[in-house]
């Protein structure tokens, strides 16, 4: 009885081993499929923010190889909205900020947006307390108007923007203190909209069914 427990031991060991290889081999057919078929989408981590969507069927757009996304391909596409960052890399080589950097390392884009780790529905991933790596004195009580104000308010809500925050600046409200809180004369800009019509082309039948 002893031999046939044994047999019968070995033959399930030998049962788990083979569908333990039989997966490790499956898994790398898998993966060296999806290299050849250039699908490397079935590598996500989860999902892209809803500005990138169109990017998923293209890793090389913003990956090169397995290195992580650098500043340069971010540029391609965000280089003509980043010419007036107000709150850019510039910014923080100032030696009276470098202390700043040991809280989150805002030289790199990737440091505050996350790919493929959905945070927050507002088509970009940021973490929605992430103003508080380093105004975290504002709520607790530096700025007495928000003191008590959520971790997350900052631009959740709507009121402030990283990367165009002109309208808090020293600069720009000494720039504008003398103004008065409302125009004398409030005016809506004057739109100019010049109407055209175009004729359509005749319809040619030959090329709407090539089929």
């Amino acid at each position: 009885m002893t031999g046939f427990s044994d047999n019968i031991k070995k033959a399930h060991l030998f049962q788990l081993k083979t569908l333990i290889i039989g997966i490790m081999v499956l898994l790398v057919l898998w993966f060296a499929g999806a290299f050849i078929l250039d699908q490397r989408q079935a590598f996500l981590p989860g999902k892209t923010s809803e500005g990138h969507l169109l990017f998923e069927v293209s890793c090389n757009s913003c990956h090169e190889g397995f290195k992580p996304v650098t500043n340069e391909a971010c540029m391609r596409c965000h280089q003509p909205e980043m010419a007036t960052d107000t709150h850019g890399e510039k910014k923080f080589r100032d030696p009276r900020w470098a202390e700043l950097l040991n809280n989150i390392d805002v030289l790199t884009c990737t440091a505050c947006h996350l790919e493929h780790v959905h945070i927050f529905a507002r088509g970009v991933n940021l973490k929605p307390d992430l103003c508080m790596s380093c105004h975290e004195g504002v709520i607790a009580g530096d700025i007495p108007s928000h003191k008590g104000f959520e971790r997350d308010g900052c631009w959740t809500a709507g009121c402030h923007n990283f990367h165009d925050h002109r309208s808090i600046s020293t600069g720009f409200l000494g720039q504008n203190l003398n103004q008065p809180r409302l125009l004398p004369k409030p005016e809506l800009p004057i739109l100019t909209v010049t109407a055209t019509v175009e004729k359509a082309p005749p319809p040619d039948l030959s090329k709407e069914f090539l089929e």
